[in-house]
């Protein structure tokens, strides 16, 4: 959880700042793990992920980035980010953890889970990464 902390407090700055509505409506699933998990990217081009953004699938290895990002993260970092026991809040371009295209303004995801919402709902943001990373396999 301390890697997706600072992304937190940075999100809580940017809803104070664009006046978030925090009874947002969110959603949560449960996707399925992709077969192709185990395997490793040599490079952060060429798969198609079954899911958008992912939340398991084939990864790169090595250091990710942790923070706050102004760049969007390519899908085999944000897997690897996952697969290690951390969580990504991801939206719309310009902000926090930008994202070229996202099926909701705010995405949360950790391994196999996604978090969907509509507007900033920090609770429930916070209780999404507290929770869902801790089933992801760990870094091979």
């Amino acid at each position: 959880m301390s890697r997706v902390l600072p992304s937190l407090v940075a999100l809580s700055l940017i809803v104070g700042a664009c006046g978030g509505d925090e009874s947002g409506s969110c959603r949560e699933v449960r996707e399925a793990e992709d077969p192709q998990s185990s395997r490793h990217l040599l490079s952060a081009d060429g798969y198609r992920y079954l899911t958008d953004p992912p939340t398991s699938g084939p990864h790169i290895a090595g250091p990710v980035p942790a923070g706050v990002v102004t760049e969007p993260v390519a899908p085999p970092v944000q897997v690897r980010i996952l697969e290690s026991g951390g969580a990504l809040v991801q939206y719309e371009p310009a902000t926090l953890g930008p994202a070229d295209e996202l099926p909701a303004p705010v995405v949360a995801t950790a391994w196999t889970w996604k978090l969907t919402c509509a507007t900033v709902d920090i609770d429930r943001i916070e209780r999404f990464v507290a929770e869902r990373p801790s089933s992801a396999p760990g870094a091979d």
